[in-house]
């Protein structure tokens, strides 16, 4: 991919006359990864903030003693596809911002593009909307989860605005870039929210491990050697699942770090009229940073997953 970047890089230095598709789109996926990608590390805290434990949610099932499901729940399969229904307003929050930024950064790659404005006005009212929830579910605690932005913070309810009004004032493209700052006091918010994020996750861990042990100790105490085995792979399972998603965080702030500088490259190639080779180089290299950081996030976040399954 980044050897074709670069093609595309060098031929277009002699006409210099716009970005090519090629590094756009490369931009663009890697944006809705790095969505993705919040999605995922929300999914594993969402649970225990909204009080939906898969433990709890497959009580009435339960598992026989070769380790299946006795019964099938649709709203457990619909949950863990992507639904996230009944989740606390805290995680919708999350969510809404990490989607708030990668429709954001979709409207930047069709700016830099060339599109037609008249495009962007579906977006421009979805961003809106989004940036209205934020500002009204961002600023309350809620499931163990402190308030995303300060209640004192209006950068989101100002887009909101700014956006609302935008089609109106037929201003699309000026306040797509002026909300640049906005979204980036979103971004730096979603990295000042980690260690609670670590802190509900550790807790919650720590929790199963205590659980754990009592079961190791009531398997121990019946002559239980397959039970005490099974408890002892948990217990490890889980431990290790700990560190793994302390590692999964370092690599989310570092992939929202790297949107952050992406952003304010993108935004500078919105803004100039002619696309000199110095851009070009900047873009495409932002963009395979984003994707790298990406797939750096995704390998972590695989570790956690893989582990805890391995320890049921």
């Amino acid at each position: 991919a980044l050897a074709g970047l670069w093609l595309s890089l060098f031929s277009v230095i002699t006409a210099c006359s716009s970005i090519p598709v090629e590094t756009l789109t490369t931009y663009a996926d890697a944006f809705t990864q790095a969505r993705d990608a919040g999605d995922l590390l929300l999914d594993e805290i969402s649970p225990i903030v909204s009080g939906t434990n898969s433990s709890t949610r497959t009580a009435n099932c339960g598992t026989t003693r070769l380790g299946y499901p006795q019964c099938f729940d649709p709203n457990i399969a619909r949950s863990e596809n992507g639904a996230r229904i009944n989740e606390d307003p805290a995680i919708v929050a999350r969510r809404d911002a990490l989607s708030a930024v990668a429709i954001y950064n979709g409207m930047l790659v069709d700016l830099v593009e060339g599109k037609n404005i008249a495009e962007f006005d579906n977006r421009v009212d979805e961003l809106a909307g989004l940036a209205t929830a934020i500002a009204a579910l961002g600023i309350v605690p809620s499931g163990g989860l402190s308030a995303l932005i300060s209640p004192s913070a209006t950068y989101a309810k100002d887009m909101a605005q700014r956006l609302g009004q935008a089609r109106a004032n037929a201003t699309v493209r000026q306040s797509i870039l002026r909300s640049k700052d906005d979204i980036q006091e979103l971004l730096q918010a979603l990295g000042d929210d980690t260690p609670q994020i670590y802190k509900i996750f550790l807790r919650a861990r720590e929790i199963d491990l205590v659980n754990i042990r009592a079961e190791r100790r009531i398997a121990e105490l019946s002559s239980n050697t397959q039970g005490v085995a099974q408890a002892d792979k948990k217990f490890r399972a889980t431990s290790e699942s700990i560190g793994e998603f302390h590692e999964s965080l370092s690599a989310y702030v570092k992939l929202l770090e790297q949107t952050s500088a992406a952003l304010d490259v993108l935004v500078q190639a919105a803004e100039t009229p002619q696309v000199t080779v110095a851009n070009l180089t900047r873009v495409t290299v932002e963009a395979e940073e984003v994707r790298r950081r990406s797939e750096e996030f995704w390998v972590a976040i695989r570790k956690v997953r893989l582990t805890a399954a391995g320890g049921r």
